[in-house]
């Protein structure tokens, strides 16, 4: 038969009964393990003599007691500054990582290097081939280690890394780094921890010693370079400055520089105003005097008597100059940018000015012409050609002086700004140079300190180990539980999980507790045990959930038939019952029973219509009797049920609709058969596992919790169901109620029925196979 067909079948279940009588606390009954060994005690005596008789006498020869030594090294954290008499932390910027550098240091190759080369002639065993005291160490040397170190420097670095033989570290409780080897031999730990102290302490004195006087050796290099810079940048700046007496200053004659250039460029274009004029008045004596002046020639004298007016040169240029600074300022300022605008007032009366310059040049030039058209003779041509010669020698002299004061104005600025430039190097070489003399002076006072690091004792012992007696309680406890392991091995064999016990020892899975089963309690009892049942269960879930019982708890099982489907029932209807809003969803969309088990019309919706887009509300089932409300499936869905709940969608609804209930509980299908318990697990927040007692193997409930841990699933553990009353964890509650079920005075509380009996279930599952078939 195949699995599939195998699903078909009926579930095995309880009856579901109110929750309404309290729980009692359950007496342990007799175990399996007990009797298990008790039937096959004399394989546990024959075991026990054996290992006593053999192991006893080997560890009293053999195990010798072991020594702790001990040495101290100190590291101050904080030293007492000599000049101001104040604590401070010196170079440790952090205390622990110091202490853990130097506890590192010790077990540096050098330093065990020294300790090997310090110990060589001492002729201890420690670095012999024979060093094992002990049968028990020869052999776990012949079995761990089968080379043989002679390396003395490899022998003790063997010991700190593998062995752990000698162990270094930082107390952290005080200012210790201490030095312990554990050995058989007192006097030989001793000398190797002192040794380890002595080597660690003349290294470290030296590097000290190293380290301060290349620090001070940089510091005088840099001193000496400082000093020496400084003197170069004086002399430098003295010879730049001496030449304009004893200031170094250079701003103000600089300054009467420039304003000396400003008066010359104003002589000189008054000069070169002059000169044109002239020109123009020997052009226009030269040609009156010869001939008559055209109109035409007339007019371009005037153009180029204007062109030439220095006013008009000098407007025209600062006209252009400011147009083109305009274009630029155009594009990169808005047009209500006030720069904007008075640049743009500026070039009107820039433009204002030009042509009133114009009017009076041509105006200028009228007289002019009138006035040498009625002089015109020699005389007044010689007269304007002999200064205009004039005019144009004393231009000469003052563009040549006017080049002279150029070259030494900028000659004066340079050598301002090279005078700055190295009074600022001055003034950064002065606070370098006092920086450095003040490291300079601490070094020195630091070596004059106590030394941070000293030997705070040297080897002594801190710890005996005498492990004689507790090998041998621990060979007597030992025997005797193996005698009885080997014994219950016997005697459990078969992979049948039949009582908690099986699960917690095989599995080393937690038990949530266990359902009664339906045989191994009178019918009368039945409820009463059911309801004990489960109030225990749902009390172990709120321990194992940390917070209480999970919000989305999914029940599964590795197989079929093992009451999954009836422990989700009566889960969710017990908490429904304690007064929380719970909703029971019937993953299993390939073979779903709650609607069938609870009764639900055949022609309500259920959660393959939510999951399609139908609103919750009207899928939704809600139980009067208990208030539980159900959300079912039917088999329509069976072909579709991974693409279904594999969907983005599917978790999304699940979690809105969850958020509206105390506790949703979700049945699934079996995990070792469809995969669609692993999707639920992923969308809940934890998972049940449900067992059949007798009928899940280990290896199957081990399988089940493998692939649900594969998905990240937080498993709280188990459910044995059917167990026997003994092995009940509610197996007093019967016993209780069988006692007093006849002095109650109070009538009995009515209890509804929820679910079929096992026949009427039956029933219904021949009559909805004989419909399928039809």
């Amino acid at each position: 038969m195949s699995e599939l067909d195998k699903y078909q079948n009926p579930l095995v279940g309880h009856e579901i009964v109110s929750m309404q009588i309290p729980p009692e606390e359950s007496q342990e009954g007799a175990s399996d393990l007990l009797a298990g060994i008790l039937r096959r005690w004399y394989i546990v005596l024959l075991i026990f003599l054996i290992l006593c008789g053999v192991g006893l006498p080997a560890i009293w020869l053999m195990v010798k007691p072991s020594y702790s030594v001990t040495g101290a090294i100190r590291v101050a954290p904080i030293l007492v500054d000599i000049l101001g008499g104040q604590q401070d932390r010196g170079e440790i910027s952090n205390y622990e990582i110091f202490m853990n550098t130097q506890a590192e240091k010790i077990t540096s190759n050098s330093v065990v290097q020294r300790v090997a080369d310090d110990l060589a002639d001492k002729n201890l065993s420690f670095f012999n081939k024979e060093e094992p005291t002990d049968m028990i160490s020869l052999w776990k040397r012949k079995l761990l280690d089968k080379r043989t170190i002679t390396d003395p420097a490899e022998k003790l670095k063997k010991a700190i890394v593998e062995d752990g033989k000698i162990v270094v570290a930082a107390d952290r409780k005080s200012e210790l780094i201490k030095i312990t080897m554990r050995s058989k031999r007192l006097d030989e730990a001793k000398q190797i921890v002192d040794s380890f102290i002595k080597s660690y302490m003349e290294i470290e004195v030296v590097s000290s010693d190293e380290d301060e006087n290349r620090q001070l050796a940089i510091l005088e290099n840099r001193r000496d370079y400082l000093n020496e810079r400084i003197e170069n940048d004086r002399q430098t700046i003295y010879q730049l400055g001496k030449e304009y007496g004893t200031t170094v200053a250079l701003e103000s004659q600089q300054n009467m520089m420039l304003q000396r250039v400003a008066s010359l460029l104003n002589t000189l274009t008054g000069v070169e105003a002059e000169r044109i004029k002239l020109e123009a008045q020997v052009q226009l004596l030269e040609r009156t005097r010869e001939q008559n002046i055209s109109p035409e020639d007339l007019l371009r004298m005037r153009q180029d008597y204007i062109n030439q007016d220095p006013a008009v040169v000098s407007f025209t240029e600062r006209v252009t100059t400011l147009e083109q600074e305009l274009i630029v300022a155009k594009q990169n300022l808005s047009t209500t940018n006030p720069e904007l605008m008075r640049k743009e007032q500026l070039l009107q009366t820039l433009k204002k000015h030009l042509e009133e310059r114009k009017q009076e040049a041509s105006g200028a030039f009228d007289e002019l012409v009138t006035k040498e058209t009625a002089e015109a003779g020699n005389k007044q041509l010689v007269s304007v050609r002999s200064q205009l010669e004039q005019t144009k020698e004393y231009e000469k002299r003052l563009n040549e002086t006017l080049k002279e004061q150029d070259v030494q104005t900028v000659s004066t600025g340079r050598k301002q700004l090279a005078i700055e430039e190295l009074q600022d190097r001055l003034d950064s070489a002065k606070e370098e140079y006092s920086l450095v003399l003040k490291r300079i002076q601490a070094l020195e006072l630091q070596r004059k300190r106590p030394a941070r690091i000293s030997v705070h004792y040297n080897a002594d012992v801190s710890g005996v180990s005498d492990k004689r007696a507790k090998f041998s309680m621990a060979l007597i406890f030992g025997a005797l539980v193996f005698g009885m392991g080997i014994a219950y091995l016997r005697d459990k064999a078969d992979l049948a999980l039949r009582t908690p016990d099986d699960v917690a020892k095989r599995m080393g899975l937690r038990i949530i507790g266990t359902t009664t089963s339906l045989n191994a309690v009178k019918p009368a009892l039945l409820p009463e045990q059911i309801v004990g049942d489960y109030q225990t269960i749902r009390a172990n879930l709120g321990l194992l959930g940390g917070k209480g019982i999970p919000h989305k708890l999914v029940v599964t099982s590795p197989n079929m038939k093992e009451g999954k489907t009836t422990f989700a029932v009566n889960l969710a209807t017990s908490l429904s019952e304690s007064g929380k809003k719970v909703l029971l969803i019937d993953g299993d969309l390939r073979k779903p029973d709650v609607a069938r088990l609870l009764n639900l019309p055949a022609d309500s919706r259920g959660l393959h219509d939510v999951l399609c887009g139908v609103k919750f509300e009207q899928a939704v089932y809600s139980m009067p009797s208990t208030g539980l409300d159900v959300l079912a499936a039917d088999f329509l869905d069976a072909a579709d049920a991974y693409e279904l709940l594999a969907l983005p969608s599917t978790a999304k609804r699940i979690n809105m609709i969850s958020k509206k209930y105390d506790h949703v509980i979700i049945d699934t299908p079996p995990a070792l058969v469809f995969p669609d318990a692993l999707l639920w697990a992923e969308i809940g927040e934890a998972v049940v596992l449900v067992s059949y007692a007798g009928h899940t193997t280990s290896p199957d409930l081990k399988e089940a919790k493998d692939r649900l841990a594969q998905t990240d699933a937080k498993v709280l553990g188990t459910v044995l169901s059917s167990v026997q009353a003994e092995h009940s964890y509610y197996r007093q509650g019967h016993s209780y109620y069988a006692q007093n079920v006849e002095s109650r005075e109070a009538p009995r509380i009515s209890r509804k029925k929820l679910m079929f009996s096992m026949e009427e279930s039956q029933d219904y599952t021949d009559e909805t196979e004989t419909h399928e078939s039809e």
